[in-house]
């Protein structure tokens, strides 16, 4: 029960990684705001996940949409947020010469603007109470570069950033801010694309050095660490968790 008392935000808590911190987070003892854009999928998984678990559903593309989950979020916990894991976020595969700008404004909005103001608005409620840890999902895509992902990989790689200016601001308030950094994990998205033939997840195993892929219940256990009093010296970085990708380099 290291979450013991804890209250906590998860945003895109309703299936893959999300919902893997999510059940983590309620395992260790924590009070866990389940969020998604669909209020049934939230109603549903907070239910599975028993009285611990309230449902809140907001559009992240919308800067009012974000300011109302923080809001709803605090009411809901009584007023405090002890963790907040952005995790809410999408992909975006094409051609860089195709890539529509509507696109690429709405994956940085999602991924990267929504992390901005979801941390403003509980990290000053956290800098006021001295106290609080926020964990923002990264990916192995922020610091390397793959084809055809190229809002996907700016907006991971300003992720990155984000977590080290906030955590080099807030330090001095007992506020924490760390990066979460997955590589490929087994959600029903990848299980998605590779049913279509738009992915080979032996291929994507053969290549990681662990010999598999990751799973949502791992990220899950990384995320505990980071929220939990475990890494109380740590703050302003990135945990990846990839197994091995990033440091495999040879043929």
């Amino acid at each position: 029960m290291r979450l013991a008392g804890r209250h906590a935000l998860v945003s895109g808590s309703t299936k893959g990684i999300g919902l893997g911190i999510a059940r983590a987070f309620v395992r260790e003892g924590a009070r866990v705001v389940i969020h998604s854009r669909n209020a049934a999928d939230c109603a549903a998984v907070a239910k599975t996940l028993g009285a611990a678990a309230v449902p809140v559903a907001a559009d992240l593309t919308h800067a009012d949409e974000v300011r109302r989950l923080a809001a709803a979020a605090l009411e809901a916990m009584d007023g405090r947020v002890d963790v907040l894991v952005n995790n809410a976020g999408q992909p975006r595969v094409a051609p860089s010469t195709d890539l529509a700008e509507a696109d690429y404004r709405a994956t940085m909005d999602l991924n990267l603007t929504a992390y901005f103001l979801l941390a403003q608005a509980i990290g000053r409620h956290m800098i006021a109470r001295r106290r609080g840890s926020i964990i923002n999902v990264g990916s192995i895509n922020g610091t390397l570069a793959f084809p055809q992902r190229l809002a996907y990989c700016v907006s991971k790689a300003g992720v990155h950033m984000l977590t080290k200016v906030l955590a080099i601001e807030w330090a001095a308030h007992g506020v924490r801010v760390n990066c979460l950094a997955p590589g490929y994990v087994e959600t029903p998205f990848i299980q998605g694309l590779a049913v279509q033939g738009i992915l080979d997840t032996r291929k994507l195993a053969a290549r990681t050095p662990l010999g598999r892929l990751g799973t949502p219940d791992e990220m899950g256990d990384a995320a505990v660490f980071l929220a939990g009093d475990e890494s109380a010296f740590v703050t302003g970085a990135v945990l990846t968790a990839d197994g091995g990708w990033q440091a495999y380099g040879y043929l």
